[in-house]
């Protein structure tokens, strides 16, 4: 059948035309499922819409042995890196003159670390509903084969760890068949478009079935070339059949009901940067920067050790905030990222100028550089 959205907007039906299947359910119309939810002991609370399931307690105490690892200094960055970073940095900008990046004088080299802790927690979350799909003649599992298992005795196991992932699994023993709702086993619907009709009143000529045309040096009415002078056509959504085959049991009648499980792997991450000059925290989060400290354990301790206070208290908070009660955590992670700043007091035709110097690859940031347009260009 020719695949063709429903709707009325290709011309309108004709109430005295007869209808074709007129004891089927007419397309979209909503028909929903008797289901006895009692069926499977242990599920009676799923329903048709998403259920959350919390996971078996965990009573995890953090072994007494276990140690963090020691933290590590940061790196500087040079006169001479600062500005072959300039000058490199305005070469690859549309339109900047390098001419003050060539004559400036570099009065002042401020360099200080910026800091990117990160904070990761890989959980687990598990959900239920009732699903359906077409019946046709697979095997069916269901309590007959004995009971099903709960949602968290199903092992599933993810692909990588700290990586958000998303799998479904039909539970066991929750299987039944039973009668399409959509379509009262009939597996078919009443076409959405004519009614049941076949046809529908042809656009072109609005049902009239002839249509003014200027032949000859005068008007006069022919029959319509689109439907031949009878004023309808037949309806494209259903090919003149007047019915389509049902969305829901694909013209099979019955169904297949069974217990879905969703499992949804998320790795959490909370951060927070230290950054005391002007350099946007964006943009140290961003840059390249070197390992100051890592530490991957079911559960982590709150750094507590670090030379920089703020980034103690952020740890504590960050961990206090990553408790998700409806999932299961299985790992997490924290590092400390050390990105180097150095801040460059300049001074060009006499005035002072400032610009930033910054991570591994020694990215700049120069929103205040004066030759930002050369010559020939114009400003709007």
């Amino acid at each position: 059948m020719t695949s063709v959205a429903p709707g009325n907007d290709v011309g309108q039906v004709d109430e005295n035309d007869p209808v074709v299947g007129g004891d089927l359910n007419a397309e979209g119309a909503e028909a929903k499922p008797v289901i006895d939810f009692a069926t499977v002991p242990g599920y009676d609370n799923v329903r048709l819409d998403k259920s959350l399931l919390p996971p078996p307690p965990v009573n995890y105490v953090i072994p007494q042995d276990q140690k963090q690892p020691d933290f590590m200094s940061a790196p500087v960055i040079s006169e001479d890196t600062a500005r072959q970073s300039l000058l490199e940095h305005v070469g690859q900008q549309c339109c900047w003159g390098k001419g003050a990046a060539e004559k400036m004088t570099i009065k002042e080299l401020q360099s200080s670390t910026s800091y990117h802790y990160v904070l990761e927690t890989f959980t687990e979350e598990r959900s239920t509903k009732w699903d359906f799909e077409p019946f046709q003649g697979q095997p069916v599992d269901g309590p007959h084969n004995g009971p099903a298992p709960g949602p968290w005795d199903i092992p599933v196991p993810f692909r990588e760890v700290f990586k958000n992932e998303t799998q479904f699994r039909e539970v066991p023993h929750t299987a039944y068949v039973k009668d399409c709702h959509g379509c009262n086993a009939k597996g078919f619907l009443r076409c959405g478009t004519c009614h049941g009709r076949s046809q529908i009143r042809c656009s072109a000529c609005q049902g009239r079935g002839r249509k003014q045309v200027y032949k000859n040096g005068k008007h006069e009415l022919t029959n319509c070339p689109h439907c031949f002078g009878t004023g309808k056509r037949r309806c494209a959504r259903c090919g003149g059949d007047g019915r389509i085959q049902c969305t829901s049991c694909k013209g099979c009648c019955r169904l297949r009901w069974f217990i879905r499980l969703s499992i949804v792997w998320c790795n959490n991450v909370g951060e927070h940067v230290v950054e005391k000059t002007g350099l946007p925290n964006q943009l140290v989060s961003k840059a390249a920067g070197s390992l100051g400290f890592q530490d991957t354990q079911f559960r982590v301790m709150p750094v507590a050790r670090f030379p920089v206070a703020e980034i103690n208290e952020a740890s504590h908070r960050l961990l206090s905030s990553h408790q998700f009660p409806q999932r299961m955590i299985h790992m997490q992670r924290h590092v400390i990222r050390m990105v180097p700043v150095t801040q460059c007091f300049c001074d060009h035709k006499e005035k002072d100028l400032t610009y930033f110097v910054y991570g591994l690859e020694s990215k700049v940031h120069a929103p205040d550089y004066p030759e930002q347009c050369c010559w020939g260009c114009s400003i709007m």
